[in-house]
């Protein structure tokens, strides 16, 4: 009995306190990684609606001959065809010819100015998700140049 071979109580204690360190580091790591990806997801949705927004804005706006802003923003083109733009709670949406298209969601402010035939976009785009990202867009569209 006397030539058992085993750990000691000290032995133990020293393995299960670096397994505990070991542990504790990967799960920092992994919540880290996984935060960090939820962020860029929010950011980059954001970003997204930002873009898409314009693009759209900007495209229409160009070939407008004329804006008003009394509810949203009403665009007139050339041909007396009307395009507007809504905020409905969150949702962004464009109206063209009967059809209804939805341009951005998140969206938690959005002011339109016209000042000599510039319209100003202000739009802020907040994801719902667990990081409060947040991301602002101030866009300039020139109206097309009136027919004299």
């Amino acid at each position: 009995m006397n030539k058992q071979k085993g750990f000691t109580v000290v032995e133990l204690l020293i393995a299960i306190a670096i397994t505990g360190l070991i542990v504790s580091f990967l799960g920092t790591a992994i919540h880290q990684i996984i935060t960090v990806t939820e962020y860029g997801n929010d950011k980059l949705t954001a970003m997204h609606e930002l873009q898409n927004a314009a693009h759209w804005v900007s495209l229409d706006g160009q070939m407008a001959s004329t804006a008003n802003t009394s509810d949203g923003l009403l665009l007139t083109l050339s041909d007396n065809s009307s395009i507007s733009y809504t905020l409905a709670g969150t949702v962004l949406r464009r109206s063209a010819q009967g059809s209804q298209m939805t341009l951005a969601r998140n969206i938690s402010n959005l002011t339109f100015t016209i000042e000599n035939r510039i319209i100003t976009v202000n739009l802020t785009s907040s994801p719902a998700g667990r990081q409060n990202v947040s991301e602002q867009g101030i866009y300039k569209i020139f109206l097309r140049p009136g027919e004299e």
